[in-house]
């Protein structure tokens, strides 16, 4: 399971949590420092409006998502060895999706996921692995959900089912296991544009060798970009949130997941 711990203080660490505490910080200093814990408190307030404007979360998604571009098929470039799989990572879950009569389904970003899935499916014929599986506990693993999303909605069958990581990390190392014995050396990877860099970078660390192919990429409407865009709104702050924290989750992974360089230097590179 997810140690939840970790998820309540990235949530103080980014926007706006993080703008809260430095605001309180500066309510604190101002007790016995007027001066500077005014200006504290104004850089709080400022920040606060530059992260939520859209052009400013645009452009830090930006930042992030254009590591990996779209991938473009059926002109991609001819690799060796050839991909043997398309793998689709679970984002998340809708839990007690009323609508449904059925408990819990998959949430927007997994049925995202889920539809350049199958787009990548049918252009290439591949078959697909889902990952994710009960961080929290659930009764249901995201995969299984997953393969009920795809079986009812779009009439395609995952042909592998990873059921028990908790997080990116998880996907790729259990991933690892069924791709290694169904023969598969190489991998179409199917996640969000913005949480593209983690994944790859988990898959590849475990030896896994991918083809990106992001999708879900932020963009502005016309009258984001010449209007709205220069006014604080939740969409803004949301954008700039989620980049802080890819990479941030980036980081945190390099961290907690690194090789002794004994290891490494042992270790295969990923074949390209």
């Amino acid at each position: 399971m997810v140690d939840i711990t970790t998820k309540i203080q990235a949530l103080w660490l980014l926007p706006p949590g993080s703008i809260i505490i430095a605001a309180l910080l500066g309510f604190l200093i101002q007790i016995r420092w007027l001066f500077v814990g005014s200006v504290i408190i104004f850089l709080s307030i400022a920040a606060l409006l530059v992260l939520s404007l859209p052009l400013t979360g645009s452009q830090l998604m930006h930042g992030i998502e254009s590591r990996f571009p779209p991938l473009r098929l059926p002109a991609a470039t001819p690799t060796d060895p050839p991909p043997g799989a398309i793998v689709i990572l679970g984002g998340g879950r809708y839990t007690d999706a009323a609508e449904f009569g059925e408990g819990d389904s998959v949430n927007r970003l997994t049925l995202e996921r889920l539809r350049y899935g199958v787009h990548l499916h049918r252009l290439t014929g591949l078959p697909i692995l889902v990952s994710g599986g009960t961080p929290h506990g659930e009764p249901v693993s995201e995969a299984a959900l997953m393969q009920a999303t795809l079986t009812r909605d779009f009439q395609v069958e995952a042909k592998w089912i990873e059921d028990k990581s908790d997080d990116t990390y998880e996907n790729a190392t259990y991933s690892k296991k069924i791709l290694a014995q169904a023969g598969v050396r190489r991998v179409y990877l199917v996640t969000h544009a913005a949480h593209m860099p983690r994944a790859v970078w988990s898959f590849e660390t475990l030896g896994i060798s991918t083809i990106p192919a992001p999708m879900g990429f932020s963009t502005l409407s016309k009258e984001g970009r010449e209007t709205l865009g220069y006014y604080p709104s939740a969409y803004g702050m949301r954008l700039s949130s989620g980049a802080l924290h890819e990479r941030l989750g980036l980081m945190w992974y390099k961290y907690k997941h690194r090789m002794p360089e004994a290891v490494m230097d042992a270790a295969p590179a990923p074949a390209r």
